[in-house]
């Protein structure tokens, strides 16, 4: 007969802890983030950490940088390492006129001091890093671009946030903030606690796309046919594919015929069919959400 429960003597806790009630710990003086600056963090991070796939992330991200911190020109850009995310430029832009962008390639790129490999070893080191603290006026080609072109276009200083995911890539986040002097240092602390928050997600997520690009070039899409491809599956217009990837119409379109061809589909809705099935479920859902 197994013993009365009531009859026995409890047994100590094999470890206890007993502490006295206290108060709060207080933020110290000079606690970089105050409460208003957290929730801006926590509302990025919101916006973001359930995007489905990478082209939802990057524009949750976008988004969330305009609602949260008011900024209006603002680059997302992905690749195997910082070179390649600049100058391949995989990702989404917003608040950079066509003008801009033209004259940027054709004559500055090479100039911008993001470009240098000083950039990229103190990109790799702090992971935030603004345009004052590259100092391009030590560069005679980087002063000129900085005065004659930034400057004639209202830009004084901008700010550049680097994931790195390892072996999965990187991610590259610039941001401009047009007409002030400088980043405010409380943005800037928002962006370091911002970047170790996004480091795992956007590992996930580089490596989930990197799966898919594979699937993709089974289909025989190039990245970029991959990126009209999807967003033509979503129902956008040439030309608002063409503003969302800062691109022309015309390249939109051959893409697009492309793409068409090497899906062996011959309209757009027979591609949103294609593409939700080679997608499968994952693009469903980004869809839905978005």
């Amino acid at each position: 007969m197994a013993p009365d429960p009531r009859s026995q003597r409890p047994l100590p806790a094999a470890h206890a802890f007993v502490s006295e009630p206290r108060r709060p710990r207080r933020l110290p003086g000079g606690e970089p983030l105050p409460p208003e600056d957290y929730r801006r963090l926590f509302g990025v991070i919101e916006a973001v950490d359930r995007a489905p796939d990478l082209p939802a992330f990057r524009e949750r991200l976008l988004r969330a940088l305009e609602e949260w911190f008011g900024y209006s020109t603002i680059a997302v850009l992905h690749g195997p390492t910082v070179t390649a995310a600049l100058y391949d430029g995989r990702g989404v832009k917003t608040g950079y006129s066509r003008e801009f962008l033209t004259e940027y390639a054709e004559r500055w790129i090479t100039a911008d001091p993001y470009m240098s490999p000083h950039a990229h070893q103190l990109l790799a080191e702090h992971g935030v890093v603004t345009l004052r603290e590259l100092h391009p006026e030590l560069v005679p080609a980087q002063r000129v671009y900085v005065e004659r072109f930034l400057k004639r276009h209202g830009i004084h200083d901008k700010v550049a946030l680097l994931v790195d995911a390892g072996a999965e890539g990187v991610m590259y986040v610039g941001v401009v903030v047009r007409g002030a002097q400088r980043i405010p240092a409380r943005d800037l602390a928002v962006m370091r606690a911002l970047r170790r928050h996004l480091e795992p997600l956007v590992t996930r997520l580089l490596a989930d796309d990197r799966a898919a690009a594979s699937a993709a070039g089974d289909l025989g899409l190039t990245p970029r046919e991959r990126e009209v491809a999807g967003l033509a599956a979503q129902g956008l217009t040439n030309q608002q594919i063409a503003q969302r990837l800062f691109v022309g119409v015309g390249t939109v379109k051959k893409h697009l015929t492309r793409v068409l061809a090497k899906t062996g589909v011959t309209t757009r809705t027979q591609l949103a069919l294609r593409w939700r099935e080679f997608a499968g479920p994952q693009w469903e859902e980004a869809q839905s959400e978005a």
